[in-house]
């Protein structure tokens, strides 16, 4: 790591300026490459090791560095970063950031209904579970449940999931399925033993864990898919406003506005932050 070797003159606290050197640094260098080590790092800046161990974490929190045990820390890959105001899928996601989008297909062919599932017990159904990859590191995994009689229609096979440039809203379209919305719900949770050898996280084994169900007109449902990220590389950035309007409407009114607006969401539950269920203890359910 080349970095320019000046004395730190500023108000800031020293391992803020420490920060925004060392984010410059890692902004221009390959993801993988080696950081210096913290007693180099404290030396050539003449700072303390504590303030160099206090930035590092800060960007370890920011996504931008990851730390091996033993090994060091190292630049991370960049986050995916998605908006929840575009319905988007994985591969137009990872384009839009000027980046490469691939797949590996892990698993295809008929499942079986599951509690928790939002289609009839004896509805057929196709599963399709895929390894989804950014710029050659694996990002994600994807386990789709489609309704076989809307497989059928788009044409989806397992040859055609299984080919290089494959993506199921681009099939929707393509199908005349016009996706209209979707409802996704976010957990962290604990990775499980294929999940961490899957997405090579073993040195920190916790990924986002992501349910989103695609409707089409009328409330049509599409898809439904678990997805897991690696938490490192998953980030969920939302526009919020505050409604000075409704805030000002009494408890009871307010109530009643929450109960018409949930009613005309077509969505079972409710939006917002939620606790429980308590019984969650080893990531399955909820």
């Amino acid at each position: 790591m080349v970095l320019s070797v000046r004395a730190f003159a500023s108000e800031r606290p020293l391992y803020r300026q420490l920060v925004e050197e060392l984010r410059a640094d890692v902004a221009g260098r390959a993801v993988g490459d080696r950081i210096e080590s913290e007693p180099k790092l404290a030396q050539r800046f003449g700072v303390s090791r504590f303030t160099v161990a206090r930035a590092i974490e800060i960007l370890v929190d920011e996504g931008l560095v990851r730390r091996r045990q033993g090994s060091g820390s190292f630049v991370a890959p960049p986050s995916l970063v998605r908006a929840p105001s575009y319905l988007s899928s994985f591969t137009e996601a990872v384009e839009a950031q000027g980046r490469t989008a691939s797949h590996r297909l892990l698993s295809f062919g008929p499942a079986d209904w599951r509690e928790g599932l939002p289609y009839p017990e004896d509805a057929a159904l196709i599963g399709m579970d895929r390894l989804r990859i950014v710029d050659s590191a694996p990002a994600a995994i994807h386990r789709s449940v489609i309704d076989k009689r809307v497989a059928d229609r788009i044409g989806l096979t397992r040859s055609v999931a299984t080919a290089p440039g494959f993506s199921l809203y681009r099939l929707f379209d393509r199908g005349g399925l016009i996706i209209e919305r979707g409802v996704e719900t976010l957990r962290a949770r604990a990775a499980t033993a294929e999940e961490a050898r899957l997405l090579n996280i073993a040195d920190a084994p916790v990924v986002m864990a992501v349910r989103r169900e695609t409707f089409g007109p009328h409330g049509v449902l599409l898809d439904v898919v678990d997805a897991a990220y690696d938490a490192r590389r998953y980030s969920y950035q939302a526009a919020i406003r505050r409604d000075r309007a409704r805030t000002a409407l009494s408890s009871h009114s307010q109530k009643i506005v929450e109960a018409h607006h949930a009613s005309n969401s077509n969505v079972k539950g409710t939006f917002g932050p939620r606790l429980g269920p308590w019984s969650d203890r080893d990531g399955k359910r909820g």
